[in-house]
């Protein structure tokens, strides 16, 4: 015999508890829609599973202990305990009785805990937030990789200066200006390809600019230095050694002061070109802006030249992208700062002040009162202008028809489960307790060598109960009990267990003999009835006879009986 329904119970709440497991694992991070039941639902439905079985388990084995207890010998408060299996105020009383009673108590008040906490604290191992969820993706930009020639301006000649570095600015290029001095936002198509659900960030290639930047410093002493300068921003146009033209950009500043006020002068140089770049953008529904972050590390896919950008090109030439950029921020950004003396500077733009450091935490206290006159670096400012601005005009100048598909990450707020794994572990390991205790009640199990239960069937047939010992005088299980005895009611009456109505085959059986009986006697007394009206019919003349004669039917019959009889004799003896 081996007990494999309380075993396979304990192999369920393993079970569970791996299910349990694995759901709140594999739920982490995703997203809401992804489960159409939800992972709280489906711990609650195998909490439960799990308490049935530990309930099942439990019950066997308070049963197996109960048998146990009876074999090795036990008390009848210690059984009546281990039966009542701890419930309501007798738990307090089993506790003292000592023994296997004891233990189921114990027993008891541990799977109650362990039904109680395996709940709520699976409950707690998953529950759902908004977090940022990372997709890749595709997405559409309509931009230009080359701007069109002659898009900004026309070559004019400035014979006096002895190069083309003038032009005539066209309307598209004034319109981009101002989109870009404005910072107008930016907007793509808000169609399916081109609109990003979230945020999406990616390297759109366009139509930009390459460069290079060196650096050098000088020293300059701010006692003497009167009317030098000090702060600038400068582009011109020029050529290689190849012949190919650039844009030089020059910007100076004083980057440091000490406390003799000897500044530090820094000089920064930009070769520019023309050229295919990377934008790094971000897309947020359909707005659409440059990371100002990345500008300054764009990657280059290629670089060009146009024809209108060489100092030979003849007047109304179309420009190409460089004169377009000299001719716009070279009058915008130009700017030249003198020093006054060594507290105070001069000059006729107010980008000087931008860049100007005014925080004292930057100098010590003499430098500060005496010599405060140093600015943070224009150069990347005025690389990213020039970024924005190109981007903006390679917007433009698609016209719809130059469309770039390029990879992204999409960013999109997204409510997801997310999983805590203390609370899963507690869980996981107070589930498993409930099993480690059952055991302890399935000792002894191979000694019983039957299948028991705590049914009043088996538990009175152990304690000898006449009735049960009058139905079946055998040891069996309650199921075997209820074969063997069948289909007969009980009753409690007056202190005792009685039988009030046997089986139903019985019942027929004695229905149909007691009906031939009642036949019978119906007919016997028929016969008997017509026997005796026959009899009476022949022998009751001479029995009248007889009496008449006697002197104790004179003496024993009424009056007027014997009256009668005497008139009927008289009659008699006239007939004759």
């Amino acid at each position: 015999y081996v007990p494999w329904l309380p075993f396979a119970s304990l192999l369920a709440i393993s079970l569970c508890v791996v299910v349990s497991v694995i759901i709140i694992s594999v739920s982490n991070n995703q997203t809401v829609e992804l489960w159409s039941i939800q992972p709280s639902v489906l711990l609650n439905f195998l909490n439960l599973f799990s308490n049935i079985a530990l309930g099942t388990t439990f019950s066997l084995g308070v049963a197996n202990t109960w048998w146990t207890s009876a074999t090795d010998g036990a008390t009848f408060a210690q059984l009546h305990y281990i039966w009542d299996t701890g419930g309501g105020i007798s738990l307090f009383y089993a506790l003292p009785t000592g023994g296997n009673a004891k233990k189921v108590a114990i027993t008891t008040l541990a799977i109650a805990v362990i039904k109680l906490a395996t709940g709520p604290l699976l409950q707690r191992a998953t529950h759902q937030a908004i977090q940022d969820i990372v997709t890749s993706d595709t997405i559409q930009l309509r931009i230009t990789q080359r701007i069109p020639e002659g898009w900004m301006s026309k070559v004019l000649n400035f014979a006096a200066e002895g190069a083309s570095a003038g032009s005539l600015k066209a309307l598209a290029t004034a319109q981009a200006s101002q989109s870009w001095w404005c910072n107008d936002t930016i907007n793509t198509l808000d169609t399916p390809g081109y609109y990003c659900d979230g945020i999406c960030e990616g390297n759109v290639p366009g139509a930009g600019v390459s460069y290079t930047c060196s650096s050098v410093t000088q020293s300059l002493n701010l006692y003497t230095g009167n009317g030098s300068i000090i702060f600038t921003i400068n582009t011109t146009m020029s050529q290689d050694s190849a012949g190919a033209p650039f844009l030089l950009l020059t910007t100076l500043y004083l980057s440091a002061v000490d406390d003799t006020c000897i500044a530090t002068l820094t000089i920064d140089s930009c070769h520019i070109q023309t050229g295919t770049v990377e934008y790094p953008v971000v897309i947020q529904n359909s707005t659409v802006t440059l990371d100002a972050t990345k500008l300054n590390n764009v990657t280059v896919l290629s670089t060009y030249i146009f024809p209108g950008d060489l100092p030979s090109a003849p007047p109304g030439t179309p420009t190409g992208t460089l004169i377009g950029l000299n001719d716009f921020y070279g009058y915008y950004f130009g700017t030249n700062t003198e020093v006054l003396d060594p507290s105070h500077y001069a000059g006729f733009s107010m980008l000087a002040d931008m860049f100007f450091h005014t925080d004292a935490s930057r100098y010590d206290n003499f430098t500060f009162s005496t010599c405060a006159l140093t600015w943070s670096s224009p150069t990347s400012y005025v690389l990213r202008s020039m970024q924005d601005f190109l981007f903006r005009a390679a917007l433009r100048t698609s016209n719809g028809t130059e469309v770039q598909v390029f990879p992204v990450q999409r960013t999109k707020p997204t409510l997801v489960f997310h999983s805590q794994y203390a609370y899963l572990a507690a869980a996981s390991f107070i589930a498993l307790l409930g099993p480690f205790c059952t055991l302890f009640r399935l000792r002894g199990w191979s000694l019983l060598g039957r299948t028991v239960s705590l049914s009043p069937l088996e538990t009175a047939r152990a304690f000898l109960a006449p009735l049960i010992l009058e139905l079946c005088d055998c040891q069996l299980t309650a199921d075997e009990i209820l074969k063997a005895v069948g289909p007969i009611d009980v009753k409690y009456l007056n202190g005792e267990m009685m039988v009030v109505k046997k089986t139903r085959d019985t019942e027929e059986g004695q229905s149909h003999a007691e009906g031939q009986n009642i036949i019978l006697r119906i007919l016997f007394h028929v016969t008997l009835i017509l026997t005796t009206i026959e009899t009476f019919r022949v022998e009751i003349p001479a029995v009248k006879k007889n009496l008449m004669k006697s002197q104790r039917f004179q003496q024993r019959t009424p009056l007027v009986w014997r009256a009668r009889n005497y008139n009927d004799l008289e009659r008699r003896k006239d007939r004759s």
